[in-house]
C-alpha cells in the first residue's frame, strides 16, 4: 500500500522533534516545543493558554506558515497563529523548515513564504496497525489539568479516528519583579484558561490513492492577565474563541507522477469582553467572526531520474465580520501559483521555481485596500559529495506577506494603503551525518542574510492611543545557526542522547541613517539563543534535562538601557519509566519539574513567566 506522510524529508534547513521527544519534554502547547528549533525567537505572554507567537530568523510571525496534517492554519485578522492554543499531546512529528525544496504533500501557500512549521498529529496519519490508542492525563502546579484520548481504527484499507482533549488551569502563579531597589512578590491574576477539542477523520488508502475527510472543534475560554503594573493588579478582561474546521484531501501517486488536491473551511468566532472600560457604555463587548475557505492542487512529475517538474495552485477566500460599527467588513481573495523544476547532475541538484500571488480586496464598510500582485523566485543548489554523509545547500528566496485585516482596517489605526512586506533570504548551509550501530552524530550549520523592505510598523500620531500603521521600515538580518545531535548506545541497557542548538541573529534597523534607532537591534529579537537537551536511559527508565537560553533584548527599537530586558536561562527536569505488557500495551509515568532554579524571567517586558512548577503525567498507548 502507498505510504503517505505529511512531514517533508529533512534537509539542511530543517529540524525535527519526534513523538518520543515531545512526550519527554511535556510541553504545555506547540509554543513551548517550537523554542527547541534553531533560529526561532519566541514571544510568550504567559504560561498555559498565554499568547505565543514565533519569529524565524528575524522575520515577523506573519512570514511563518503553521501547517497541521497538510493544511495551513490561517488567521487573516491578526496574520499570526497563537501557538499557545495548539495542544501538544497529539503531536506525532514537528518540523521547522526554512527555504527548503518543494514538497507536493504540503499546501502551496506554505511554500512561498519565509518559513513553515509542520505538525503531524496522531489521529490524522495513516497506520498499518489495525487499532491504535493514545491517551494521557496530567496534573500540575496552578491546578493544571490535561486529558487527551485518541483512537485510530484501520480495517483493511480504511482508517477511522476520533479524539478529544480537555485542558484547565487557574493560572494564578506566583512571580517576582524588580521595581527600583524593591523586589516585589505577587500572584498572577485573571490568568485562568479552559479549552476543549474534539474531532474525527475518515480515510481510505490503497496502492495509488489516499484520501481523508475530517472535522475538528475547538472551544476556548480564558482570562487576559495583561501586563504587570506596579500598584495596579486589577485585570478582568475575558476572551472566548470558538472554531470549527472541516478538511478533505486526496493524494494520487504513480511511478512518475504525484498529485494532491485539498480543501478546507473554517469559522472562528471570538468575543472580547471588558466589563469595566471607561466609555459611555461602561464596558466593551465585541464579537468577531473570521471565516476562511481554501482549495488547492499540487503536483510533481518525474520525466527521468535527473529531471522533474512541479507546481500547484491555491485559493483562499476569507472575510471578517464584527458588531463593532467602526471596523471594516473586509473580504480577501488570495490566489497562489507555483511552478518549478529540479535537475540532478551526478551529486549536485539544481532547483528553480517561481511563485505568484494575486490578492483582491473588498470592504463592505469603507474604502478597500488595493489589489496586489507579486512574482517571487527561488533558486537552490544542493550537493551530496560523500554518499549522504556530507550535504551542502545554497539558496535564495524572495517572498512577501500581505498586511493583515487589523493593520489595514482596525479603527483609527488601520491604513488601507499599506504595501506588502518584501523579504529577501540568502542561505548557505552544511550538514554532516555519521553513524554506526552504537553512535550516531548529526551536525548542521547555516549562515544567512535576510533583507526586509516596506516593513510595517506602528507609529503614534495624536496620542499614545491613536497610532498609524505605515511602511517605513527596512531591516537587515545577519545570522548563523548550529545544530548538534548525538546518540550513543553503550550496550543493551544504557543509552545517551543529546540535542543542542545555537543561533546568532543580528537584526538591525537600517531605515534612516538620521534615526536614533539606526543600526540598533529590533525589539524583542535576542542576539543569542541556545537549547541543550540531555537524556540518559537505563532500560525503560530515563532522565532528561532541558535548558533554554535567551540573551538580553530590548523592548523598543532604540537600544538604550531603559529599554533593555535581561536575558535568562531556564532548566527543566523530567524522570520517566515505561511499563510494557505483552508488547502491545505501553504505560509511562512521568514527573516534570520546570524552571527548576526558580528563575524570574520574561520573554515580553511586564509579562512575568511562572517560577518553579511541576507536572505529573500518565500516558497509555496500545499498538
Amino acid at each position: 500500500m502507498m505510504e503517505v506522510s505529511f512531514v517533508p524529508d529533512l534537509k539542511v534547513n530543517s529540524n525535527e522533534l519526534i513523538a518520543k521527544d515531545i512526550q519527554e519534554i511535556a510541553a504545555e502547547d506547540a509554543g513551548e516545543l517550537i523554542r527547541k528549533f534553531a533560529g526561532v525567537s519566541l514571544k510568550s505572554y504567559g504560561g498555559l493558554g498565554g499568547l505565543k507567537t514565533v519569529s524565524m530568523r528575524g522575520l515577523g510571525a506573519n512570514h511563518s506558515a503553521i501547517v497541521s496534517d497538510g493544511f495551513s492554519l490561517t488567521n487573516n485578522q491578526t496574520g499570526q497563529v497563537n501557538l499557545g492554543q495548539i495542544q501538544a499531546e497529539n503531536i506525532a512529528n514537528f518540523v521547522s523548515v526554512v527555504g527548503t525544496s518543494f514538497s507536493f504533500i504540503q499546501p502551496v501557500s506554505s511554500q512561498v513564504g519565509g518559513s513553515s512549521f509542520i505538525i503531524e498529529t496522531f489521529e490524522n496519519s495513516f497506520t498499518t496497525k489495525k487499532l491504535k490508542v493514545r491517551s494521557i492525563i496530567k496534573y500540575g502546579s496552578f491546578n493544571q489539568k490535561n486529558a487527551y484520548v485518541g483512537v485510530k481504527f484501520s480495517p483493511n484499507k480504511w482508517m477511522f479516528s476520533a479524539f478529544g482533549t480537555y485542558r484547565d488551569a487557574d493560572g494564578n502563579y506566583p512571580y517576582s519583579f524588580q521595581n527600583g531597589n524593591l523586589k516585589v512578590n505577587e500572584i498572577r491574576q485573571n490568568n485562568d484558561y479552559q479549552d476543549y477539542n474534539f474531532g474525527g477523520t475518515v480515510g481510505f488508502k490503497n496502492s495509488k490513492i489516499a484520501t481523508r475527510i475530517g472535522y475538528k472543534k475547538t472551544n476556548i475560554n480564558q482570562g487576559l492577565p495583561g501586563a504587570v503594573i506596579f500598584y495596579n493588579q486589577t485585570q478582568d478582561e475575558r476572551l472566548s474563541t470558538n472554531t470549527d474546521l472541516i478538511f478533505a484531501d486526496i493524494v494520487h501517486v504513480r511511478t512518475k507522477f504525484k498529485l494532491r488536491g485539498y480543501v478546507s473551511a473554517s469559522q472562528s468566532s471570538m468575543n472580547y469582553f471588558d466589563p469595566t472600560y471607561f466609555n459611555s457604555a461602561g464596558k466593551i463587548d465585541v464579537d468577531y467572526k473570521n471565516r476562511s475557505l481554501t482549495g488547492g492542487v499540487s503536483m510533481n512529475h518525474e520525466f527521468s531520474n535527473r529531471w522533474e517538474l512541479f507546481g500547484g495552485m491555491e485559493v483562499i477566500v476569507s472575510d471578517l465580520k464584527t458588531n463593532d460599527s467602526t471596523f471594516a467588513l473586509p473580504v480577501r481573495i488570495h490566489n497562489y501559483g507555483l511552478i518549478g523544476s529540479r535537475l540532478k547532475l551526478n551529486k549536485i541538484k539544481f532547483e528553480v521555481s517561481a511563485s505568484s500571488q494575486y490578492v483582491h480586496e473588498k470592504n463592505n464598510n469603507g474604502i478597500r485596500a488595493k489589489d496586489r500582485f507579486r512574482v517571487n523566485p527561488f533558486v537552490s543548489i544542493t550537493g551530496n559529495p560523500l554518499k549522504n554523509k556530507l550535504i551542502y545547500e545554497i539558496w535564495y528566496r524572495n517572498s512577501f506577506r500581505m498586511p493583515t485585516f487589523n493593520e489595514l482596517y482596525y479603527n483609527n489605526i488601520g491604513n488601507n494603503t499599506l504595501e506588502p512586506e518584501d523579504a529577501h533570504q540568502f542561505n548557505a548551509g552544511l550538514a554532516f551525518l555519521h553513524g554506526n550501530k552504537r553512535i550516531k552524530v548529526k551536525l548542521k550549520a547555516n549562515t544567512f542574510y535576510n533583507r526586509v523592505d516596506n516593513k510595517i510598523v506602528a507609529i503614534p500620531t495624536k496620542n499614545l492611543f491613536v497610532w498609524s500603521m505605515q511602511n517605513v521600515g527596512k531591516t537587515d538580518v545577519f545570522g548563523t545557526e548550529g545544530v548538534l545531535s548525538f546518540n550513543w548506545q553503550f550496550n543493551t541497557k544504557w543509552k545517551l542522547s543529546s540535542d543542542a542548538n545555537y543561533s546568532f541573529q543580528k537584526t538591525i534597523d537600517v531605515t534612516d541613517r538620521n534615526s536614533p534607532t539606526y543600526g540598533d537591534q529590533i525589539a524583542y529579537i535576542p542576539l543569542h539563543t541556545a537549547n541543550l537537551d540531555l537524556a540518559v536511559y537505563f532500560r525503560k527508565t530515563g532522565i532528561r534535562i532541558s535548558s533554554n537560553f535567551v540573551s538580553g533584548r530590548y523592548a523598543l527599537n532604540e537600544n538604550v538601557e531603559a529599554n533593555k530586558i535581561e536575558g535568562f536561562v531556564t532548566a527543566d527536569f523530567s524522570l520517566f519509566h515505561q511499563f510494557e505488557i505483552r508488547n502491545v500495551h505501553s504505560l509511562q509515568l512521568q514527573l516534570n519539574v520546570k524552571n527548576i532554579f526558580n528563575n524570574s524571567y520574561a520573554y515580553i517586558r511586564s509579562y512575568a513567566m511562572p517560577g518553579i512548577n511541576y507536572l505529573i503525567s500518565l500516558s497509555y498507548a496500545f499498538n
